[in-house]
């Protein structure tokens, strides 16, 4: 017989009381006793302590009318409806249902109840009520479920951004393998593309970006570790489809280059005309004259006026010559050969020229890109001293004290009109311009690209018109030159 079945009659037994009362008070579940009028028979201390009431105050009373008077919503909770007095009419157990309880003072609880009949002699003669105060476990519970809910509804968020995001998405973990959003899948299936490290680099904590050509498209993926608690736990990689960007990339150089095509042709006009204009004079005079002496010095004349429109030509054809591969170059008799197409524009504009050249080793690059830059710099400095200055080309050695690296350094300054602060913070961006009407605004953008695809830079520095500084521009190239320089289709 357990302590369900014998409690009524410890209530009988005032002798017996004390040794069973003192095990029920040591239980951890509130625990009373109810007989076939609904009346409290026997309560534990757990039970007291957690309604709030004295022994005396509930023994032989209604315990329906002290603890479960009415519903949570207020309505009243008749005893024919109470679960607990559903064991004494129908004699059925009830095990483990949440019920909500009142203290004394009137504030509730919820509660985890189950009611066991009492029967002697296949009779119902009473109730044994356990309970427990399960408010704070069901409130923590109820926030954990809210925490998961908020959790799961981020996720689905976040897994929705992921996949109307219109670069490829790929998240690896060391365990789970690698997701795909739907971009990622369209552009190239389920695998990342192999002739792509940067997701490889991110799972080792390196950040990285590398654009390559997959198939018929160029993908530029940039990608970083995932870091949790200092322990790297995977990598993210965003890759983009540049193929329309490269092209339309191309398509404006192409544009500025015949841009600058058009510009050349009114120095080179000038350049050849007056040595032209010259031969025609001397053949004139040849012509005319009668004496040898003075014919043989003509036609040197003439001879030295066609040297210099070969000289004109050949630098003209260098200038538009295209490279399959680098090669080294004297980056001094570069510099040298680009001014011979200005002495035309130098004199028209009385504008003088301080041309220092230091010994400086070869530069592997270009050479007929590198041709473009300087001439565009040149072009620029003479277009912004439209009434005269004086224009300073300096070559030398130098280390690149950040990276370490040997090269040279490139200087072209002049005593124009300067560059105003707005322009100049968007200066090497397309389509910036101080030129107006005349000016393309591709040339610097298309050099910063040039020079930072041998692996050097480009900067530049300038004052205001009325303090006669004009603009300087510094391009530093490496020796060396750069992985970039590998030819690439686009």
């Amino acid at each position: 017989m357990g302590i369900s079945q014998i409690a009524p009659h410890i209530a009988q037994d005032q002798e017996l009381m004390q040794p069973w009362q003192a095990l029920l008070d040591s239980a951890g579940e509130g625990i009373w006793g109810l007989d076939r009028e609904g009346r409290c028979t026997f309560i534990n201390r757990m039970a007291l302590r957690t309604l709030g009431f004295q022994s005396h105050e509930m023994l032989g009373k209604d315990v329906h009318r002290l603890i479960h008077h009415h519903y949570p919503d207020g309505r009243a909770f008749p005893e024919q409806e109470c679960p607990i007095y559903e064991v004494l009419h129908r004699n059925r157990a009830h095990h483990q249902y949440t019920d909500t309880m009142f203290r004394r003072d009137g504030t509730s609880f919820l509660a985890d109840v189950s009611a066991q009949p009492v029967t002697v002699a296949g009779l119902v003669t009473g109730v044994v009520v356990t309970f427990r105060d399960v408010t704070e476990a069901r409130r923590n519970h109820d926030d954990t479920l809210r925490a998961y809910d908020a959790a799961a509804q981020r996720t689905a968020e976040l897994n929705a951004v992921i996949e109307s995001m219109p670069q490829g998405v790929y998240v690896s973990t060391r365990n789970a393998g690698t997701r795909f959003n739907r971009r990622a899948r369209e552009m190239s299936g389920d695998r990342f593309p192999q002739e792509l490290t940067t997701l490889d680099n991110a799972l080792r904590g390196e950040s990285s970006t590398q654009t390559v050509k997959v198939a018929d498209r160029w993908i530029r993926s940039v990608a970083a570790p995932i870091f949790l608690n200092g322990a790297i736990l995977g990598g993210v990689a965003v890759n983009t489809d540049v193929t329309q960007t490269r092209l339309q990339d191309e398509a404006l150089r192409k544009s500025e280059k015949l841009a600058a095509v058009g510009q050349l042709a009114s120095s080179i006009a000038h350049e050849i005309n007056n040595p032209l204009e010259s031969i025609t004079n001397l053949l004139y005079l040849i012509r005319q004259s009668e004496s040898m002496q003075d014919t043989q010095q003509y036609a040197k004349l003439a001879q030295d006026e066609l040297a210099r429109v070969t000289e004109i030509t050949l630098q003209t054809l260098r200038f538009h010559r295209q490279q399959s591969k680098p090669v080294e170059v004297d980056v001094a008799e570069l510099l040298k050969t680009i001014m011979v197409l200005y002495n035309g524009r130098l004199l028209v504009r009385n504008i003088t020229i301080d041309l220092k050249l230091d010994t400086s080793p070869k530069v592997l690059c270009l050479e007929g890109e590198i041709r473009q830059v300087i001439n565009n710099l040149v072009r620029n400095s003479l277009d912004a001293m439209s009434v005269g200055g004086k224009l300073q080309i300096r070559l030398r050695a130098q280390t690149d004290w950040p990276s370490g690296r040997s090269g040279v350094r490139i200087t072209v300054a002049d005593t124009g009109e300067g560059i105003s602060p707005h322009i100049k913070a968007r200066l090497f961006e397309p389509f910036q311009t101080t030129k107006e009407l005349t000016g393309t605004g591709l040339g610097l953008w298309v050099s910063k690209g040039v020079i930072e695809k041998h692996g050097g830079h480009i900067t530049v520095k300038t004052r205001p018109a009325e303090r006669s500084h004009g603009t300087t521009f510094a391009v530093w190239l490496p020796l060396e030159g750069s992985v970039n320089l590998v030819p690439q289709e686009c």
